[in-house]
């Protein structure tokens, strides 16, 4: 996600550099901030609020803010900008603009093959046209309701139990020992105790470690609905994602559930 904004703003000529949240420092002088995060139950991870939480003092500097999902621009995802809004503005950022990009789902209910071929058909094209908000200073802010606030505060639990989670991840009788899941943990909850993994409680449950592993060595102890049957290979999918094709949007994205990503590529 955020490399394609990179790859729009660098296509005008800018300068930019790419920070994660979870791994970097604050950035350098910066004229304008852009902060991208997956939705993790209504909210910002943990690793994004902290980021920003440490963010030197600005003065109104302007930022955006674009928060990524699989279900969309729908409840319960309405106010999960709101904290790390109201951070930045703690630090004296001017938030002039915010948006929802859909991504194909990690989470309980995997997106249908023809839907992940379509969103990442339009993903360039969506953040061309931020980008170009963004340069034109347009603004685009949002009001969620009292019930999305309450459904973000809500799931300001997740947290602890994301570390619960984390604890207790089953290692199989496949695992090599590689060290990946170590190694790609955005938080450093993993590391290896001759071989094998060992799981601290600072998970985020983002579970990058179950769909990474190339043996499949890792399961869930707990929770096991929220793991889509088959796997995530976000880099899968994209090598094979082909020439694009006409589909029903509305066929294809019928019921409650779909909601969003319908609005989404229909817009």
């Amino acid at each position: 996600m955020a490399e394609t904004f990179e790859t729009e703003f660098r296509s005008r000529n800018l300068i930019v550099e790419v920070r994660n949240a979870a791994r970097d420092t604050a950035p350098p002088p910066h004229d304008l901030l852009v902060v991208c995060f997956a939705v993790h139950a209504c909210n910002a991870s943990v690793p994004i609020l902290k980021w920003v939480e440490n963010l030197s003092e600005a003065d109104r500097i302007p930022a955006a803010v674009f928060s990524v999902s699989g279900g969309g621009e729908i409840t319960p995802n309405l106010a999960c900008r709101l904290g790390v809004k109201r951070k930045l503005k703690k630090k004296n950022y001017h938030v002039f603009y915010e948006d929802m990009i859909v991504m194909p789902s990690n989470w309980i209910v995997g997106t249908k093959p023809v839907l992940i071929d379509r969103l990442l058909e339009v993903l360039p094209v969506k953040v061309s046209c931020f980008v170009d908000d963004l340069l034109a200073g347009k603004s685009r802010l949002t009001r969620p309701g009292l019930g999305n606030r309450i459904l973000s505060l809500l799931g300001r639990l997740e947290p602890a139990g994301a570390r619960r989670f984390g604890k207790r991840i089953r290692v199989n009788a496949s695992c090599t020992g590689c060290g990946l899941c170590a190694r790609e943990c955005p938080v450093g909850n993993i590391s290896m105790n001759e071989g094998c993994p060992v799981f601290s409680g600072s998970c985020i449950l983002c579970l990058k470690c179950l769909y990474g592993c190339p043996v499949h060595a890792l399961e869930p102890g707990t929770a096991k609905f929220i793991v889509i049957p088959g796997g995530y290979d976000f880099n899968r999918m994209l090598a094979a994602n082909g020439e694009p094709a006409d589909i029903d949007i509305p066929e294809e994205t019928k019921g409650f559930l779909w909601l969003g990503v319908r609005r989404y590529l229909d817009d």
